[in-house]
This record gives C-alpha cells, structure tokens and sequence, in this order.
C-alpha cells in the first residue's frame, strides 16, 4: 500500500501544477490535458509500467492536434499513422513482457547503434524536404527531424531497448528549439508546450537513469537464476 501511494503522489501533484500553470498562462483545456498526459506518459514508462501506453495514446492525440494547428504537420500527420497504432501495439508488447510488474529491459550493439543513427539522418532530411512542400509548414527540416527521431525513440522503446531513451534526449533538444521559437513568435498555446517538452527533458533524464538501474537488477537476477540451476 506504501508503494502505490509513493507512485500516486508525483502524478497527483503534477495534475495539480499543470492545472495552475494553465490557469496562470491562460491556456486552453487542450494545453492543460496534453502537459498532464504527456507527464504521466513519461513517468509510468521511466519506472517501466504497462499502462504508460495509456497516457501515450491521448498524448499523440492532443499534441497533434496542438502542432497541427501551429502549422507543424509533421506530429498531425505522424500522430495519425504512427504514433496512435505504436501506443496500441507498445501497451501489448509491455504486458507481454514484464517481471515483477515491471518491464523486461533490452539493449543493443555499436553495430546496430550506427544502422539507427544513418537511419534517423536520412529519414529527416526525407520527410524535412516533404514537409517543405506544404505551403504553410513552419520550420520543416527541425519539424521532420523531430518526428524522425522520436519515431525511432518510439520504436525502440516498444522493443523494450534501454536506448530509447538517449535518442529522446535529443529529440528534447530540437523540440525545446521548436517552442522557443514558438514562444517568441507568441504563437497559440507555445508557453504550455515549453514547459512539457522541459518537463520530458527533466523525465527522459529520470527514465535513463531509472531504465539503467532496473537493466541491471533484472540481468542480477537471471545471473542468481542461473548460478542456483548451476548448482542445484
């Protein structure tokens, strides 16, 4: 019981805080669901729950809509044919592969490591270019590259690998580069996605440093497993 009200407590107050916030900024009931989905989102995946597929799948949602109607098609159109199906699927591979509640972590080689990285490149530049051709597109290359890169966080993470989480650290980067630029074109609804693309910064960081400590306590355990098949 202990646990679940310590799990309880920071999704609680980070309702509370973005409900102020939207309050404070002026911002519409869209910016305020899409801060608070978009944290229980980040939260529930850092300490590798289920259920953070949930908060995944409205986030998608709101956020497109959000960036759709200040011109960055990118996240409308990926929202639509991507990240909604991802959520689905991620919420089935999860609670097939979970331990103690808690996610099966992966992680993988230099190898495959540098086949991403060229993949990310060349996708960005790909869709940044498409994205150009639309007559209102704002920003096309960083809106394309953003969507590249967290396509690829997405994807991994559905695999379960821990590196997911170094390649949104860098979407975090040219997505706070997205909003400041927004904020000081005073665009709709800019200053409530500041602050959840800073609040997924400060969460990504969190869920590097959470992912790396349950790898390791996990690979303990299949280690005690089979020094006791070993021996026994």
């Amino acid at each position: 019981m202990n646990k679940i009200i310590k799990q309880s407590i920071i999704p609680l107050v980070t309702i509370v805080i973005s409900i102020i916030l939207g309050v404070v900024f002026q911002n519409s009931f869209l910016s305020i669901l899409t801060l608070i989905v978009g944290f229980l989102n980040s939260y529930y995946m850092a300490i590798g729950k289920w259920h953070n597929y949930i908060f995944g799948l409205l986030f998608a949602i709101t956020y497109g809509v959000i960036c759709a109607l200040n011109g960055l098609y990118g996240w409308g159109i990926f929202a639509i044919v991507f990240y909604v199906p991802s959520q689905i699927m991620g919420m089935i591979n999860w609670k097939k592969n979970n331990e103690d509640n808690v996610v099966k972590m992966r992680s993988f080689n230099l190898k495959v490591s540098l086949v991403v990285c060229s993949g990310v490149i060349i996708g960005s530049l790909l869709f940044g270019y498409l994205l150009s051709l639309l007559p209102s597109q704002q920003l096309s290359f960083l809106d394309g590259t953003t969507q590249i890169v967290n396509v690829c966080g997405i994807i991994l993470s559905l695999l379960r690998f821990r590196e997911a989480w170094y390649v949104w650290l860098v979407n975090n980067v040219l997505d706070l580069s997205i909003w400041i630029i927004n904020l000081i074109n005073n665009t709709p609804n800019a200053q409530m996605m500041f602050i959840t693309s800073l609040m997924y910064l400060v969460m990504n960081v969190i869920g590097v440093v959470c992912w790396i400590k349950i790898e390791r306590n996990q690979n303990n355990k299949l280690i005690d497993k089979e020094k006791n098949a070993i021996y026994n």
